[in-house]
C-alpha cells in the first residue's frame, strides 16, 4: 500500500516550510499549494484555486497542513467538515497575537481575525511552534492586550492544541570561531521589514543604544527603510545567502533578538548554533530558547537595553559552545520530526 496523500498549504515557501515538507514526506505523499496573495488583488484568485483543488483532489487527500491561520487555512478547515481529510494548522506567531500599537497580528485586523478564528474553530488540531502562542501573559511592553495567544482571543475554543517546537539541522549552522577570536560585537538579522516590523524587531532601540555605545559595533542584516538616524558604529548589510550568513554569525560575539513579539525566532537559534551569545526580549519562546546561555531583556526600555549590553560585554567566561549546545540538546531537527509526525497521525 502506498503512502497517504497530504497537502501542504503556505503563502511563502520559506526554508522552514521546506523543512516540514521534508519531514512529512517520510510518511506521506506531499502535494503543495501556494496560496499567493501578493499583490493583494490576487486574493480572490487564490481562494478560487484552492477551492477547486480541494474539490477535485480533496476526496483522495488524508491530511491538509496549513502553515499559519488566516485566509489560506479557512477553506481547508471548513471543507474538512464535509470531506474525508483532516485539517491541521501550524500557528507561527503573527496568527496568535494582537498588537494594535504597531499594527501587528492577525487579531488586530477584523477581516483576518474572522478567517483565523473560524479556521482555528473548524480545524482538527492546532500545532503552535510554542505553547505561549496558545495563551500567555505579555509583560515586555505596555500594550492594550496583555493577554496574548489565540486561546485568549477566541472564547470557548475547543480545538485540541499540541505544541511542536521548531527544530534545526546543526550541520548547516557551524561553530567556526571561538568567542575570544570574534571581531564584531552585536548582530541582528531581520530579512525585509516594513514600518511595523521595524519597531516589532526593536531596530529603533538598537539604533538608540548604538548611539550611546560608540565604542561598540552593531551589524544589521536586513532590507528596510530607516526610520531613525543611523549611528556611525552601525553597519547595514543587505540580505545574504546562508553560507555568507554563517560567516557573519561567526564573526559576532552577541546576537540581539529584542522583538516586541515572535513565535519561535529561527535566526536566534541559527545564531546560537554558530556560537553567538544571545540577548533576547522576554517574549513568547525567546526565554526558553536562551535558557541560561545568554541575557534576557525584561522590558522594552532603551536604558535597560544599554545596561544589558554593557553587562554582557563585561561578563566573564562567555563560551560560544554553550548556546550551540542549548540548541543541539533542546531543539534538534529530530525532535520536530518525531513530534510533528505524531501530532498529525
Amino acid at each position: 500500500m502506498g503512502k497517504p496523500r497530504l497537502l501542504m498549504v503556505y503563502d511563502k515557501r520559506s526554508t522552514f516550510v521546506g523543512r516540514d515538507i521534508e519531514i512529512l514526506s517520510s510518511a506521506y505523499n506531499i502535494s503543495e499549494l501556494h496560496f499567493n496573495v501578493t499583490p493583494k488583488w490576487k486574493t480572490p484568485f487564490a481562494f478560487a484555486l484552492q477551492f477547486f483543488w480541494l474539490l477535485i483532489n480533496g476526496w483522495s487527500t488524508k491530511k491538509v497542513v496549513c502553515q499559519s491561520a488566516g485566509y489560506l487555512s479557512f477553506l481547508p478547515a471548513l471543507l474538512s467538515r464535509v470531506m474525508p481529510f483532516n485539517c491541521y494548522i501550524i500557528a507561527i506567531g503573527t496568527d496568535a497575537c494582537r498588537l494594535p500599537e504597531i499594527g501587528y497580528g492577525h487579531f488586530t485586523r477584523p477581516v483576518l481575525k474572522f478567517f483565523a478564528t473560524q479556521s482555528y474553530r473548524l480545524c482538527e488540531k492546532i500545532i503552535p511552534v510554542h505553547i505561549s502562542l496558545h495563551k500567555s501573559d505579555y509583560t515586555y511592553d505596555n500594550i492594550a492586550f496583555p493577554k496574548q495567544g489565540f486561546g485568549n482571543f477566541i472564547p470557548a475554543l475547543k480545538t485540541p492544541v499540541q505544541e511542536v517546537v521548531n527544530g534545526y539541522k546543526h550541520e548547516l549552522f557551524t561553530l567556526d570561531q571561538l568567542f575570544s577570536d570574534r571581531k564584531s560585537d552585536f548582530l541582528t538579522v531581520a530579512v525585509r521589514l516594513n514600518s511595523a516590523a521595524y519597531y516589532r524587531k526593536g531596530l529603533d532601540l538598537i539604533f538608540q543604544a548604538a548611539a550611546k555605545l560608540p565604542e561598540k559595533t552593531f551589524t544589521i542584516v536586513s532590507e528596510f527603510k530607516p526610520l531613525d538616524p543611523i549611528p556611525p558604529n552601525v553597519t547595514l548589510i543587505k540580505n545574504v545567502d546562508q553560507k555568507e550568513l554563517v560567516k557573519i554569525y561567526n564573526d559576532h560575539k552577541f546576537y540581539l533578538q529584542i522583538s516586541m513579539f515572535e513565535g519561535f525566532p529561527n535566526a536566534l537559534c541559527e545564531a546560537m548554533l554558530c556560537g553567538c551569545i544571545p540577548i533576547g526580549s522576554n517574549v513568547a519562546a525567546i526565554p526558553e530558547i536562551i535558557g541560561n546561555t545568554g541575557f534576557l531583556l525584561s522590558k522594552r526600555d532603551v536604558s535597560l537595553l544599554i545596561e544589558t549590553l554593557r553587562n554582557a560585554n563585561s561578563a566573564m567566561e562567555l563560551d560560544s559552545s554553550s548556546p550551540r549546545n542549548r540548541i543541539l540538546n533542546s531543539f534538534p531537527i529530530e525532535r520536530r520530526k518525531k513530534e510533528l509526525v505524531n501530532a498529525i497521525s
